[in-house]
């Protein structure tokens, strides 16, 4: 096994293929079974059935996949849980067991093995970034447009949505707090630490870091185990406290799902932009005077330094970033909109496919 190859060499490489199909030849015969065992430990308890269920993600290309997941909660899954009455009310303890050591995962893996059998190309890797349904980009979309990402950064990894396959396990879950934001990706400090990790692993990739994401990675799921019995003895005890709905209030600003699509359009890739992002056709007036609307709402863009950091030049490759800290402050201002914007290259070598 070649430990020299990095980044692109080794993302692209029939070596690290191989690597992770033994992987997955030793693994799934035990995840068959573990699924059995939380079926047969699940059938005495009753609640959701831990029957495999399909959930749509957005893969390379743009073109829209679905993924195996186990069903472990009841109810509208889309619909976020709020307190442990209410996940407690949904879920069984078998589920809450399969959450906790991450077996509703296990099915991806399984689909994933059996592809490979029969000589398919790969659609998950072991490390990388974790794929995203429509909504989940259309929040990260949103988010950049109000400035809160960086554009360097989001351009970069859009670039590797487009280009990457995604993978069970991300360097930003094991190594970079993702599980301590409250809120998920809700919360901006987690977005940004998203794209962080996601954007910096695509350069440093190799098979001692895969093998040190996969080492983490079963270190928490133990201590996710120990957690889950310990708080399983308490809310058997003193079951928590019955949850109660409230009202969400309904956000109107200039910032409309049209808007935010047509401002974030300028940072997809080139086959994933619309023709008006293209250039090809003129942009509808309506929208446009509400893009225009929004501009005119910004502060001026900044030039220099802004907050005493030198701020790269356009055309420039963006400077190296360190790990985001626990809560990301927010930025100093919202980025206009890029009216002309030029997408940077692709960062992949020769090597790349």
């Amino acid at each position: 096994m070649n430990r020299d190859l990095v980044g692109t060499a080794w993302l692209d490489s029939d070596e690290r293929t191989r690597w992770e199909t033994r992987i997955m030849r030793r693994r799934v015969p035990v995840y068959r079974a573990g699924i059995a065992v939380l079926r047969a430990l699940n059938a005495m308890s009753g609640g959701p059935s831990l029957k495999v269920t399909q959930w749509e993600r957005v893969g390379p290309n743009g073109e829209t996949f679905v993924m195996d997941k186990l069903e472990t909660m009841t109810g509208r899954t889309d619909h976020p849980v709020t307190s442990r009455a209410e996940l407690r009310a949904r879920t069984s303890f078998a589920s809450r067991l399969a959450r906790a050591i991450s077996a509703d995962e296990w099915p991806q893996i399984i689909t994933e093995y059996e592809r490979r059998r029969r000589g398919e190309r790969p659609q998950y890797r072991y490390v990388g970034h974790r794929p995203l349904n429509a909504q989940s980009h259309a929040l990260m979309d949103e988010t950049w447009v109000r400035g809160e990402l960086p554009t360097d950064q989001f351009r970069a990894w859009n670039v590797l949505k487009f280009e990457d396959e995604g993978a069970f396990y991300s360097e930003f879950f094991t190594d970079g707090g993702a599980r301590g934001y409250p809120g998920g990706e809700t919360n901006a400090g987690f977005r940004l630490g998203r794209i962080m990790f996601d954007v910096s692993w695509r350069e440093k990739a190799s098979l001692s870091g895969e093998q040190h994401v996969l080492r983490r990675s079963r270190i928490l799921r133990a201590k996710e185990l120990v957690k889950f019995f310990r708080t399983e003895l308490k809310e058997a005890v003193h079951p928590p406290a019955p949850f109660t709905t409230q009202a969400t209030a309904v956000r109107e600003d200039a910032y409309t799902p049209p808007v935010v699509a047509a401002i974030s359009d300028f940072v997809k890739p080139e086959p994933l932009r619309s023709p008006t992002a293209r250039g090809e056709t003129t942009p509808d007036r309506k929208q446009a005077s509400a893009i225009d609307a929004v501009a005119k709402a910004l502060p001026p863009p900044l030039s220099g330094r802004v907050g005493g950091e030198a701020q790269p030049g356009a055309g420039e490759p963006p400077p190296a970033q360190p790990r985001p800290p626990h809560a990301a402050p927010q930025p100093v201002r919202p980025p206009g909109v890029p009216a002309t914007f030029r997408p940077g290259h692709s960062p992949r070598d020769d090597r790349s496919r």
